[in-house]
């Protein structure tokens, strides 16, 4: 998971309207789309929406935020048309991708956005992810956030494999993702320049039969 200090999340979902690991689809009020969401115990990470173009801009702009993370948003161009997969990806019967954004129930306030990709080659392989902005690292959020991944894509979605990455330099989300229960399977080497340094990846996972994962 990709954010500078906290990259994943633990999950458990809401119980006032499902049980843990289930979505929940609910029309939007402006129009007759259905926006899928989970609830954690702090949160909701639910369907993007056009509104979420300017949060999303401004972590893109966050040296901070973006030092890690290996998602292309330099420019206008990538960040709109992030945003607008995102968007689509959610619209399409056969749906892939799950790239959420993460609000505050009570107020609405984007807290950044995660990620659920199924692998199009192995369509039982999903990646997780999670960005978060800054004033929401060092709350658990992201240990929150993965826990709600893993049980939907073990659950509904039936997967055999979840795994996360991270930067090798990124200790925190290397943290988070062990935290998780994910296993250390290998680090890629220097495989990229990213940004200001060549990206050597950490890559963690987790099969069915592991979850959930041991209490420690």
């Amino acid at each position: 998971m990709e954010s500078r200090r906290e990259s994943v999340v633990e999950v458990g979902l809401h119980k006032d309207i499902n049980e843990p690991g289930e979505p929940v689809r609910r029309s939007s009020p402006r129009s007759i789309v259905m926006v899928f969401s989970l609830s954690t115990e702090r949160l909701i990470l639910e369907d993007m929406n056009e509104r979420d173009l300017d949060p999303v801009r401004c972590m893109a702009c966050d040296l901070a935020i973006m030092k890690y993370v290996f998602i292309w948003l330099e420019n206008e161009a990538q960040i709109s048309g992030f945003v607008k997969h995102a968007i689509e990806e959610a619209a399409r019967p056969d749906r892939q991708g799950y790239i959420l954004a993460v609000r505050l129930p009570a107020t609405g306030d984007f807290a950044g956005f995660v990620l659920l990709e199924i692998d199009p080659g192995q369509p039982t392989t999903a990646e997780v992810g999670c960005i978060l902005r800054p004033e929401y690292w060092k709350n658990g959020y992201a240990s929150e956030i993965l826990r709600a991944l893993l049980a939907f894509g073990f659950g509904p979605l039936g997967l055999h494999r979840v795994y996360g990455k991270c930067d090798e330099l990124n200790t925190a989300s290397a943290h988070a993702l062990e935290k998780g229960g994910l296993v250390y399977e290998g680090t890629l080497r220097e495989h990229v320049w990213l940004r200001d340094h060549w990206r050597s990846t950490r890559y963690y996972g987790m099969l069915k039969e592991e979850y959930p994962p041991a209490t420690p």
